[in-house]
């Protein structure tokens, strides 16, 4: 037997199903991408949390804790560094809700504001590469079979619409 066929018998042993192999591949693909973009925001002084939290702030305006862990899909420990840090960096602040006074919110200052501009002219383009082998056409249908499996993974039916519909006008801060 050679070795290449020994290798042939590992991978049999090893083939996920369809599903699993896709997990797989959706998982390389987003540690891959965030490595690059973890590169780009490591040169504007922020983490790849710190910077998911800004510009969910940024699309969503003020936002509790509550709210920001959830729409940026973070743990509410590692927003708390996150939004601790953004603080001492003058890129974010805590406030209270003009709805209510008890809530507090977390927002962007405009140093943030500014920062997310700079970062932004050097992520499109890194995003455009990204997809860079894919189509127009291709683009757009992975985005929708994306947001179809996401809609299955959020349960709370109030977040889903947020969560996939980052460009609609954002509701209200709440708890």
């Amino acid at each position: 037997m050679g070795e290449g066929d020994e290798r042939a018998d590992v991978a049999d042993d090893h083939a996920l199903p369809l599903p699993s192999y896709l997990s797989y591949l959706l998982y390389q693909t987003e540690q891959h991408r965030r490595a690059a973009a973890a590169d780009l925001l490591a040169r504007h002084g922020l983490t790849f949390a710190k910077w998911v939290a800004m510009i969910s702030l940024r699309r969503f305006g003020d936002l509790s804790m509550t709210r920001l862990a959830k729409l940026a899909a973070t743990d509410r420990t590692t927003l708390t560094r996150s939004i601790d840090g953004l603080i001492a960096d003058g890129l974010v602040v805590r406030g209270a809700s003009s709805r209510d006074r008890r809530i507090v919110v977390i927002r962007l200052t405009d140093e943030g504001r500014d920062l997310l501009e700079r970062i932004r002219a050097e992520i499109r383009p890194l995003n455009r590469d990204i997809c860079s082998n894919l189509t127009t056409e291709e683009q757009a249908a992975m985005t929708r079979y994306l947001q179809k499996m996401l809609t299955g993974l959020i349960v709370e039916p109030d977040w889903k619409q947020d969560v996939i519909g980052f460009s609609a006008p954002a509701p209200p801060e709440t708890a």
